[in-house]
């Protein structure tokens, strides 16, 4: 049951709705029930595997909470983290074993084949980051088992994040929410911005993609380059689609959830990109990683070293395959490089009298972030690596033309759809630019005139409805993150 489902549409107004109703003590239950409803819609196995995390975590943080030692919080650890080792990296790891040993004849059969379980990595985390905090004695234990269960299950978060921290989150399970008209308005508008991501912009964009990505040797020049920048632009608004969606739901039941993407494509490095990319996992990789690694404390060669190594981890995070792991080094590069460049990008602005603070300057600056963030994006979507490998290769074809001669219609995409999807970049990117500007859309709206308001939202309804990609037999199409 995905957000861009008919069958969410029915189900979230229903919880809702008896959420509002439903007496203060049995709010909670009734969430809770919600979350393994969802979860359990996808596989019904695998809700027994968000209950042994959820119970090993519970049962952890009572443990280190009265016993704070360091073996018992590595043993916490590793039983919270031991099925999505299983289930997402056991035949990487069985694959890379067997590359060694088959050339003396052994190999292991991987007798399972694993399906990996939707969300996993994310509630995991989730689950993590509150067992470190108890250990650390930023937070308590949690005692109520209902709270905490509902904590690692809080159905708007538990498909695709963000991963919320238990200090922030699990108090509002104990504040009184009540229906409230402008809080449902403001994150039916946000959920209304996350459909339009998704439906209208991301899956057109994915039509072209997919097609020059399953048929790559067929490709080259500016389709490949259209492909890897389309590409970029796809799983921006395919996983902030997904994000504001979540925490529109949220906000419509009374809980404030953490931003996770902030105008990603408007950074001005490598680094300012990963300061507002999927913002809720970079700062757990920071807090419960980076940090304890040492961080910048032990000198400029370690803190490189660390960077490197935690955007390795993030990359293995994403997926369990060689191409996952060279595209977080190499964003992990890009950041050393730039710090070691940044001397010499100081003197040259002060030689050459450029002002940082204007338009020019600072458009140059993002468009010469956005195009390494986008080379590296080739190998997070390219089967393998080598595929990554040739489809740069084979982005510096000369081949213009194509522009032109209207041959970019036959990959999916009429010249209708594809006009239809530049007008969607084209409001995204105006609304990326607003947000940037300090200008809070919705708030903006609401402070207008009713017709006005009223234009507005109707007209945000009808593009979805009209211009929103329901796939193949109207079938929703997945997101991206639902694979992580």
């Amino acid at each position: 049951m995905s957000f861009n489902s008919l069958s969410f549409a029915a189900f979230f107004p229903i919880v809702a709705a008896v959420y509002f109703i439903l007496p203060q003590k049995v709010k909670n239950i009734w969430l809770l029930a919600a979350g393994y409803f969802l979860y359990a819609s996808w596989d019904s196995n695998y809700a027994l595997i968000l209950f042994a995390v959820s119970l090993v975590t519970y049962a952890g943080g009572r443990l280190l909470e009265k016993k704070r030692h360091r073996g018992a919080l590595a043993l916490v650890i590793v039983l919270t983290l031991l099925p999505l080792l299983v289930f997402k990296y056991l035949d990487f790891f069985i694959r890379n074993i067997n590359i060694v040993t088959s050339r003396a004849g052994l190999v292991i059969e991987d007798p399972w084949e694993l399906i990996l379980p939707v969300g996993i990595s994310f509630y995991t985390f989730q689950a993590l980051g509150y067992v470190i905090d108890v250990y650390k004695k930023k937070i308590s234990a949690q005692k109520n088992a209902v709270e905490f269960f509902l904590f690692v299950s809080f159905f708007p978060l538990l498909l695709s994040g963000p991963i919320e921290r238990a200090g922030s989150l699990l108090p509002q399970f104990r504040k009184k929410h009540v229906f409230n008209a402008d809080r449902i308005l403001r994150g039916f508008l946000l959920m209304l911005w996350g459909f339009f991501l998704k439906m209208v912009i991301s899956d057109r964009l994915s039509v072209y993609v997919n097609a020059v990505f399953d048929e790559y040797k067929k490709y080259n020049g500016v389709y490949v380059i259209l492909a890897i920048i389309f590409f970029s632009l796809q799983i921006y608004c395919d996983f902030a689609g997904y994000s504001n969606m979540a925490r529109g739901c949220a906000e419509i039941m009374g809980f404030d959830i953490v931003q996770n993407f902030r105008q990603s494509y408007l950074a001005t490095s490598v680094a300012d990109f990963w300061r507002r990319w999927h913002i809720s996992l970079t700062s757990w990789f920071r807090d419960y990683i980076y940090i304890p690694l040492g961080g910048n404390r032990k000198g400029t060669v370690r803190k490189y070293i660390n960077i490197l190594l935690v955007f390795a981890i993030s990359g293995l995070w994403h997926g369990a395959s060689w191409n996952f792991v060279f595209w977080g080094v190499i964003n992990g590069a890009f950041q050393v490089v730039g710090g070691l460049l940044n001397p010499l990008r100081n003197k040259a602005v002060a030689a050459l009298g450029i002002d940082r603070r204007s338009f020019g300057h600072r458009c140059f600056k993002t468009v010469c972030t956005f195009i390494p963030v986008a080379f590296a994006w080739t190998f997070f979507k390219a089967p393998s690596f080598m595929t990554g490998m040739r489809m740069i290769r084979e982005a510096f074809r000369y081949n213009p033309w194509v522009l032109f001669d209207k041959s970019l219609y036959a990959l999916g995409l009429n010249e209708l759809e594809f006009s239809i999807m530049l007008i969607g970049l084209l409001v995204f990117l105006a609304a990326d630019i607003i947000n940037e500007n300090g200008i809070v859309i919705r708030d903006f709206v609401k402070k207008q005139e009713l017709w006005f308001r009223w234009l507005f939202y109707i007209i945000g309804i009808v593009s979805v409805v009209i211009f929103g990609v329901y796939g193949p037999g109207y079938d929703a199409a997945d997101f991206i993150y639902f694979k992580f």
